[in-house]
């Protein structure tokens, strides 16, 4: 008995203890837990909410606006999360399509973000917008199917169909019509994960527009009319490539530092001009300018009150140094000017027809191109600021707000005349003889020439002969330059002039003081996408250390090679072998790599045929095929015509116009280079000064000597009736002509003569200059052809100018202000 209450005592003791276990665990479900289940209860019911103010505007010199954000409407969709189903979706679809009614009947546009395009043909097809990066537009792709559910290996008719079905929209609808709700369906689910935030339908809406849905808001389920803001740029398409254009951005890179920043998924930034360069400073999407609101939202997500708020902060303002009215005269002297040559161009062409007819049959057919594009800046020579920067064709900023059409933007980037294109600082072409000052200078400065020495042309410079031909002078006759010094050199343009002094010279001192001149670097221009300019020498004609098809910095080691192996291919006709395409391009990628090295170049190329193609050397010897292939080398292999031909700014020499308006600045200033500045001040919202540029100085030429005063009485003498110069004629009658200095260059590009490239280069006044001019015209014909822009901004400027000094003049007995 005694055993048997022992063991009762040891079961009820185990009982015990398990309701301790048991009553334990109930507590700390039921407490302990309930607190972490509130906590996360109370957390779950509030969300922040980002508020932004107005972005920065862009301002002229003068502090007139060039883009603002204007306080505007939109309409927003917000969805109930909890209200799904095929019933719900149909319902909002209604609104959807009802909506988009309003906006159209009163001329407004809802958003066109839908993937999926049709094409004429009525094919479907994803459209990514600019992306071109395949694992970019593959890491979209995965993005989309995910969040509008649809199958990994559906097509963009599979998908397009499955999503009509899923939102319910009608089968009588048209594509572009379902296009349109799908973009708003689109972007619902884009921000699935952030259902209290609701979806723009459309941008900018009329006063309409915003009345109807207010009061139709109990009918239109989910749609409402917020303020909101727009980016305005009022002038249009002046100025274009100089403000730039905002739009969403797709870099994921970028992305993640937006992120970063504090910026919110779906906020815009800049794409390019000063809104990219500057959007630290414009912006008010990022960091402590960003506002915020903490709401409580309901289990629906829906939002029920305000807990807390900090105000936004609007972003700095960005002042430039462009000269609106400057600006617009450069912008229609420029269409102007290029629209006359290519009138110009298309008689002269139709009055020689069979020549030129000819001269297209003999390069495959490829038609002559005529001018339609062009660049024009105008620089302060004493400080480097931009005045004026027009890229013609333009295109309207005010395009890219609220998002850009397919169509709008296929024609925006048309690949011939390219308007999206900066002309002046991205475009690098042959300066022609704008470059012979930097010869000048140089050859003045090293001693291999002196002020006074003279030069008689001859023509054909016969001290140096290439395969049997001398290079030779524009001028045909000798008698019309003789006695050339410096000065008269540069009036006449004189190229035999000129090769004599590069071959004193040689290619290492031109390429100094083309450094000097800041013609082989970036000017520093807060603009994106400037190009570097270069020089001709051997690494730039070829570099043997960067492969052939990719890695030079012009095309003729390409198409060297392509020569050599139509050469070797030649040969294997001749030895009755046919060899394939990969033995060609192995043997003549290792012929093309000798130059420039130190072997000697016939062995080593008999020695390559033989290891490559077994062509014995006794074969290739005897029938001199290594020489053949040692002429075609001789293209890209420096040699002292190369030098000659960079001395007159041909050879592989290639400046932007934004470079060679610094180089004439400093040689109107007395010898110094500045960078190129586009912004004038950083405003803040309060009125303060946040940041005020001053001129930078890159480099200096320390004219002791003053040479420069030959130099730029032979610029002054350029366009001087008196003096027969070069350009007199398209200055003939012009106002300011002895008050001004200029240089024309003609850089030919072809065998077609319509097609060289058009340069002209100014300044004004010639006594204290304050203006420099370029304007760069590809496929211009002649140098002198661009001269009319020039003159019509010197006119605008300097009658400018002397109307501000007539009305600082006082009346009798009166004081100046």
């Amino acid at each position: 008995m005694e055993a048997r209450n022992r063991q009762i005592f040891r079961l009820m003791a185990l009982f015990g203890a398990l309701l301790l276990v048991l009553v334990g665990a109930l507590f700390n479900l039921t407490i302990i837990s309930r607190d972490k289940y509130v906590a996360d209860s109370e957390d779950s019911k509030t969300r922040t909410l980002t508020v932004q103010a107005n972005r920065g505007s862009i301002l002229d010199s003068s502090g007139t606006p060039l883009a603002y954000d204007k306080t505007s409407y939109n309409i927003n969709f917000y969805r109930d999360p909890v209200q799904t189903g095929e019933k719900w979706r149909a319902l909002y679809t209604d609104v959807i399509l009802e909506t988009i009614a309003i906006l159209e009947k009163n001329g407004n546009e809802s958003i066109d973000t839908f993937v999926i395009r049709r094409n004429e043909a009525g094919e479907y097809y994803f459209y990514w917008g600019a992306i071109t990066d395949e694992d970019a537009i593959a890491a979209r792709d995965k993005l989309w199917r995910g969040n509008m559910t649809i199958d990994a290996d559906a097509t963009a008719e599979e998908a397009y169909n499955t999503l009509r079905q899923r939102y319910m929209i009608p089968d009588d609808l048209p594509y572009e019509d379902a296009a349109k709700v799908l973009s708003v369906w689109q972007e619902v689910q884009n921000l699935a994960f952030k259902s209290y935030v609701p979806v723009t339908v459309a941008s900018d809406v009329d006063a309409s527009t915003v009345a109807e849905i207010t009061q139709r808001s109990d009918e239109l389920m989910g749609m409402s009319a917020v303020q909101s803001f727009t980016r305005t740029y009022p002038r249009g398409s002046m100025a274009a490539h100089v403000i730039g254009y905002m739009g969403k951005v797709y870099s994921e890179t970028t992305l993640q530092e937006m992120k970063d920043k504090g910026y919110s998924t779906d906020a815009l930034a800049g794409i390019s001009g000063i809104e990219s360069t500057m959007e630290d400073q414009l912006t008010s999407a990022s960091g402590e300018r960003v506002g915020k609101q903490v709401v409580e939202v309901d289990s629906r997500g829906r939002i029920q009150r305000v807990l807390s708020s900090t105000e936004a902060t609007q972003g700095n303002d960005v002042q430039l140094t462009i000269d609106s009215d400057l600006q617009q005269k450069l912008e229609d002297a420029l269409e102007a000017n290029i629209k006359s040559i290519n009138e110009t161009q298309q008689q002269i062409y139709n009055s020689k027809l069979e020549s030129y007819k000819k001269k297209e049959q003999d390069r495959g057919g490829r038609e002559t191109r005529f001018a339609t594009s062009g660049g024009a800046v105008v620089l302060d020579v004493n400080t480097g600021q931009v005045l004026a920067l027009a890229s013609y064709p333009s295109y309207d900023l005010n395009l890219f707000t609220g998002g850009i059409s397919e169509e709008d933007y296929a024609t925006l980037n048309d690949p011939i005349s390219a308007p999206l294109f900066n002309k002046v600082i991205s475009s690098k072409a042959e300066p022609g003889s704008t470059f012979k000052m930097v010869t000048a200078y140089a050859g003045l400065a090293e001693g291999e020439i002196t002020p006074e020495e003279t030069i008689d042309c001859l023509t054909e410079f016969t001290e140096i002969v290439q395969q049997g031909k001398a290079p030779s002078c524009w001028q045909k006759d000798p008698s019309k330059h003789t006695g050339e010094n410096v000065t008269k050199a540069l009036k006449d343009s004189c190229n035999y002039y000129f090769y004599t002094v590069s071959n004193r010279l040689g290619i290492d001192k031109i390429n100094k003081w083309s450094d000097i001149f800041g013609l082989t670097s970036k000017t520093g221009i807060e603009l994106p996408g400037e190009a570097t300019g270069y020089v001709a020498n051997q690494q730039v004609l070829y570099d043997n250390q960067k492969d052939i098809d990719t890695g030079q910095q012009n095309s003729k080691p390409y198409l060297v090679k392509l020569l050599i192996e139509k050469q070797l291919r030649s040969y294997g006709v001749l030895r009755g072998v046919e060899y394939s395409d990969y033995q060609v391009e192995r043997a003549a990628t290792r012929i093309v790599q000798l130059v420039g090295s130190e072997q000697e170049l016939g062995p080593s190329i008999r020695a390559i045929m033989r290891e490559e193609l077994d062509i014995p050397e006794s074969i290739s010897y005897a029938r001199r095929w290594h020489q053949e292939i040692s002429s075609i080398l001789y293209e890209i292999t420096w040699n002292p015509v190369q030098t000659i031909l960079t001395g007159i700014g041909q050879s592989v020499t290639a400046v932007t116009p934004i470079a060679l308006a610094r180089y004439i600045a400093a040689i109107a200033n007395g010898g110094t280079v500045y960078e190129t500045s586009l912004i004038k001040r950083i405003i803040a919202p309060d009125g303060t000064i946040v940041q005020e540029n001053s001129p930078k100085v890159v480099s200096t030429l320390n004219d002791t000597n003053g040479y420069l005063e030959y130099i730029r009485e032979g610029m002054r003498e350029v366009v001087s009736a008196e003096d027969g110069g070069t350009a007199a004629s398209m200055f003939e009658g012009f106002e300011y002509v002895n008050d001004m200095a200029a240089k024309t260059g003609t850089a030919q590009v072809s065998k077609i003569d319509l097609e060289n490239t058009a340069w002209f280069v100014a300044y004004t006044p010639f006594e204290k200059p304050e203006i420099a001019v370029v304007v760069y015209i590809p496929n211009g014909y002649s140098g002198a052809y661009a001269a009319p822009t020039a003159r019509d901004i010197m006119q605008f400027y300097r009658d400018r100018q002397k109307q501000e000094q007539n009305n600082n003049v006082p009346n009798p007995g009166g004081l100046v202000q």
